[in-house]
């Protein structure tokens, strides 16, 4: 069985649209063979995808990894991609959220995914977009179809993220504002993210800011999560938790 897996019409809260009628895909990949090591929730075990539904999958697929590598991983998050919907058409106002757990961590497996993401859209998908921790060492141009923001562990890594065309992405402890604002360490201007701090009016596909990564970059912008779920308490306690 596959080790990367593709999920029509996802029901994940966050993701689905709360004004607006579309469909939200994902896709899921084992953290332990996909995740750069680098990742401090990986490290310190407290990665969202552990947690509730999406940790029950994420055990699941880790279990079919067990002697797989990471580019065979991502080899099947590829074949996902291309035989979902039975390989013909997307339905209209379509988006897709890669790995919601899991990442691409090679250059080689990374440029499969995106290669399946490409032939995604001419079957008539919309949006794509994720997050990856393997930033440094896959160039942000392998991900020519996603809209792929960069996982930062450290607010000063934000800058060099956007120096290497990635959009940054950063959890903090909580927000300074509702409204975009700076942080000690980096010129870039963070936006809270609004599936957060209106979770029940916005979604995902109604917000779409992570899916422009391009504007994010030029306007030296990046998007900044309130540490939150089960793991909260300890992310905060890792964190230089930042306060009004």
């Amino acid at each position: 069985m596959s080790a990367a897996i593709y999920i029509q019409n996802s029901k994940n809260r966050k993701l689905a649209s709360k004004k607006i009628k579309v469909r939200v895909d994902a896709t899921y990949a084992p953290i332990e063979k996909t995740c750069s090591d680098t990742c401090a929730m990986k490290k310190d075990n407290t990665c969202y995808a552990k947690t509730s539904y999406v940790g029950i999958t994420n055990a699941r697929l880790t279990k079919r990894a067990k002697k797989l590598t990471a580019l065979q991983v991502a080899r099947q998050e590829a074949q996902a991609i291309d035989n979902s919907y039975n390989a013909g058409s997307i339905p209209a106002n379509t988006f897709l959220r890669l790995h919601v757990s899991g990442d691409s961590r090679t250059v080689k497996g990374s440029k499969l995914i995106n290669s399946a993401v490409g032939r995604w859209k001419k079957r008539g998908g919309t949006e794509v977009w994720s997050y990856t921790h393997s930033w440094r060492n896959v160039p942000a141009k392998v991900w020519s179809n996603v809209n792929m923001l960069a996982s930062v562990d450290r607010i000063q890594d934000a800058d060099l993220a956007i120096k290497n065309g990635y959009a940054p992405a950063l959890v903090v402890g909580e927000h300074l504002s509702d409204k975009a604002y700076t942080l000690d360490g980096s010129s870039v201007k963070w936006i809270p993210c609004p599936a957060q701090l209106k979770e029940d009016e916005v979604g995902c596909a109604d917000c779409k800011l992570c899916m422009k990564t391009n504007y994010l970059v030029t306007t030296n912008h990046g998007i900044a999560f309130a540490a939150h779920g089960v793991g909260a308490k300890k992310i905060k306690r890792r964190l230089n938790v930042i306060t009004s």
